[in-house]
């Protein structure tokens, strides 16, 4: 009996020893890993990331970038985990000024703020005279700046209650003060100034002014100094970087003012200007009028990155349209930021590190498997979709008996089944641009699975990411739009491409 308990052990123990192998891994046959060779690392973005939105302000919090920007009647926010692809971000207009009131037209350079766990929305804003712009702010205390109701908390001004402009707010050595531009009814001069606040709306202080255009650079349309904006570098030093000139002319650019050591912001003395540009036009680049800038750090906290406007075309004037920009910066030995010049755009620029780099299949092989219709006057054709010209564009048909929504739809054959987590949409320029894509997957071209339906934003060629939430196989893929931007019932695309994460 006690030998065959000890074989049964014996046995026992092999069987354990061999289970134990297997869990380990090392012995079991290794899969084979997966050849991407073929496929583009989409690491790059390119400038402009917008089509159009002056005086770009960006706020980070908890993963998540709140873009917002002088819209002109309302403030608006855009939702994005990657500020290079603000194309694709959500869009949400989270407060309307009642009409009819002192602060209901014009409202400009908004910016957003958190302060002690509650969310402040700062604007300047008047009853449709430019003399009596002011600065404003709503408040709201739900966890995200998207979520829950603004509530409008009143004016921002000091006892001179003079026109306000540019305000911003920060906080130094546990006293918050804010920062606005100002001047006598709108007229230049216009002046940076900056106050004590006893709380969020309240300014507790006399106003000090601490800079004045006094160089030519500053002076270019009109003598202007706005803007400001509050940046500290990784030692503590306090600088203020604004905005020189008139917003209009080629020669809008920043300035800096520095904080002396220990110096006391409402002490004018304390604060040196700098006598040159610390970022200026670039015609090379597309880059006239660059200024009103913001700061924010990439998604995995290494590096300081500036977002500004510019215009692509010279003489100024707002039909050439301000648009934001984003590079990365760095700091001098001095400690004072280092901008560089402004970047070309269409240049391609190294996404913000910890931004995620997606493989794009290349469309070598893909063909369009079918459509409801197609244009083929001025060639509007459906291989456009897939030629990787952002000029030319699919387009349903329009001029000889013109389709209709809900009856559009495009199917692409990418030849080969493949890992999909998404989809890089771009929209036509002009009109008949889509707002609700549903998109359908197959890997039969018969049997097909509805992915749902995906908001795609109105704007010109720049790339959109409509991401999967989760992974998906197929050959095939169909795009269904289901609603359209305008009241053109004809939609378009200019192009789309597919990717996949690498893991």
């Amino acid at each position: 009996m006690n030998q065959l308990l000890t074989i049964a052990s014996l046995l026992g123990c092999t069987l354990l020893l061999n289970a134990c192998n297997r869990v380990g891994y090392p012995d079991d046959p290794v899969e084979p890993a997966e050849d991407l060779s073929g496929l583009i690392t989409d690491s790059t973005f390119t400038n402009p990331v917008l089509t159009g939105g002056p005086d770009p302000w960006v706020l980070q919090k908890n993963g998540t970038y709140y873009y917002t920007y002088t819209q002109g009647s309302k403030l608006v926010i855009l939702e994005t985990k990657n500020v290079s692809e603000l194309a694709s971000s959500r869009r949400y207009e989270v407060y309307t000024p009642p009409a009819g009131t002192a602060y209901s037209k014009n409202v400009w350079a908004p910016e957003l703020h958190e302060i002690n766990g509650k969310w402040y929305f700062y604007f300047a804003a008047d009853d449709g005279s430019n003399a009596n712009h002011r600065m404003y702010v709503v408040e709201n205390s739900s966890p995200t700046p998207v979520e829950g109701t603004w509530e409008f908390k009143g004016k921002v001004a000091d006892a001179t209650n003079q026109w306000a402009i540019d305000g911003t707010v920060f906080n130094h050595n546990g006293q918050l003060y804010m920062l606005w531009s100002g001047g006598n009814a709108g007229a230049p001069p216009q002046h940076i100034y900056i106050a004590k606040m006893s709380n969020p709306w309240t300014i507790s202080s006399e106003k000090v002014m601490i800079a004045t255009p006094t160089y030519d650079w500053e002076k270019k349309g009109n003598p202007i100094n706005e803007g400001p904006q509050v940046l500290v570098n990784p030692q503590g030093r306090v600088y203020i970087v604004y905005s020189g000139s008139g917003y209009w002319v080629d020669g809008y650019c920043l300035g800096l003012l520095t904080l002396k050591e220990n110096g006391d912001p409402m002490n004018p003395a304390d604060w040196t200007k700098k006598n040159t540009p610390v970022f200026s036009m670039k015609a090379e680049s597309s880059a006239y009028g660059p200024g009103h800038n913001g700061f924010f750090k990439s998604p995995d906290g290494t590096e300081d990155w500036i977002i500004y406007h510019a215009r692509n075309l010279p003489n100024g004037g707002d039909g050439n349209g301000r648009n934001p920009r984003i590079q990365r910066f760095t700091w001098n030995a001095d400690g004072s930021p280092g901008f560089g010049e402004p970047v070309p755009i269409n240049q391609p620029l190294t996404r913000p590190s910890g931004e995620p780099h997606r493989l794009i299949y290349p469309k070598t092989k893909w063909k369009i498997a079918g459509f409801s219709s197609e244009e083929t006057n001025n060639s509007r054709l459906a291989i456009r979709l897939i030629d990787d010209v952002l000029s030319t564009y699919w387009i349903t048909r329009y001029s000889t008996d013109p389709t209709d929504y809900p009856n559009h739809w495009i199917t692409v054959d990418m030849d080969t089944t493949a890992k999909v987590n998404g989809f890089i949409i771009s929209q036509k320029a002009g009109d008949r641009k889509i707002k609700e894509l549903e998109v359908h997957i197959s890997n039969d071209n018969i049997s097909w699975e509805n992915l749902g339906v995906f908001s795609l934003n109105n704007i010109d060629l720049l790339k959109q990411y409509v991401t999967l939430p989760a992974q998906k196989q197929c050959r095939y893929f169909k795009l269904v739009p289901v609603s359209g931007h305008d009241s053109q019932k004809q939609p378009g695309l200019a192009e789309v491409s597919a990717f996949r994460f690498k893991n």
